[in-house]
């Protein structure tokens, strides 16, 4: 343009992409049109001949200025005029364009950006006993066990213990198999103290007997941290009940929400997995409805 400002086929390639910016986003054009417009005059309109006015910014003789800028031009071609105003509102639509990109972070063609997703910090005992899987989020046959859920205490020197609010429990009844199924959740106060928490107990998982301790991988349950162990034989001296027991545990993290998933099968006859697995799973879209502020309503999927 610098070059040839009178080139008719470069004015109409500026031209089109200034319109094609402006019609692909009419509220903006809208934006534009006003900020060019600025305040209405305190005096009436003047109209100098041989002059042009953009807003508040005029074309005349040899000098073209919009806002601060003045271009000053000793051709009396009308195409270099008309080039020159195309690429000076081009330059100032990309501008204020990119301008309220940068500042925002938003898109100005998007009339509403998404609102943030709400969080929620569960403090009572009641709402936080509610994410635990009550008898209609159960396999057929299950059932939960009389006392339960229950608000459990968790003592600030506890393994993962330090930032909870509240803790809950539960424990279910099989058709048969597992024997035996409990589910511990605790609430944090901030998602830095669940992530503390998770890894502490994840950690005493990985502790728990010498022999025969297996990680496990629980593909797609979800949630923010997950890890899963079982035995087959747990020969842990200080829990001499387990010694005849096969069993599977889970702990998972969603938010500030974390949850313990026990399973154990008298003798060793093996824990089924697949129960690990939904049960998991289940709990961790319970604890993702739960923080949103919505009731859970996920269902165990066996």
């Amino acid at each position: 343009m610098e070059e040839n400002p009178g080139d008719p086929a470069r004015a109409d390639t500026l031209r089109a992409t200034l319109q094609e910016q402006l019609s692909a986003d009419p509220a903006f054009m809208g934006q534009l049109r006003g900020a060019l417009a600025g305040p209405p005059p305190s005096y009436p309109p003047h109209h100098a001949t041989g002059s042009i006015v953009v807003g508040s910014s005029r074309v005349r003789g040899s000098h073209f200025s919009l806002g601060p800028l003045t271009i000053s031009h000793t051709r009396n071609s009308s195409g270099s005029w008309f080039a020159i105003i195309v690429l000076a509102l081009l330059v100032l639509v990309l501008a204020v364009y990119g301008g309220v990109k940068l500042a925002t972070g938003e898109d100005p063609s998007t009339p509403d950006s998404a609102p943030e997703t709400k969080r929620v910090v569960l403090k009572d005992a009641t709402r936080t006993q509610e994410v635990l899987p009550g008898l209609g989020s159960l396999p057929t046959g299950w059932a939960v066990k009389d006392g339960s859920p229950r608000e459990m205490s968790c003592p600030a020197e506890g393994t993962g213990c330090e930032g909870t609010l509240v803790s809950a429990s539960a424990e279910y009844i099989t058709d048969g198999s597992p024997d035996i199924v409990v589910i511990e959740l605790r609430s944090y106060d901030t998602v830095k103290a669940a992530s503390v928490g998770y890894q502490a107990m994840a950690q005493q998982q990985k502790n728990r007997g010498e022999n025969g301790l297996d990680p496990l991988s629980l593909p797609g349950v979800g949630g923010d941290e997950s890890m899963a162990v079982s035995w087959a034989i747990h020969p842990n001296p200080t829990e001499p009940d387990m010694t005849e027991a096969t069993g599977a545990t889970s702990v998972l993290r969603v938010g500030t929400l974390t949850a313990t998933v026990l399973l154990r099968d008298e003798g060793a006859g093996g824990t089924s997995l697949d129960v690990l697995q939904a049960l998991t799973a289940a709990m961790a879209a319970r604890a993702g409805e739960a923080i949103t502020g919505q009731r859970p309503t996920a269902a165990v999927q066996l």
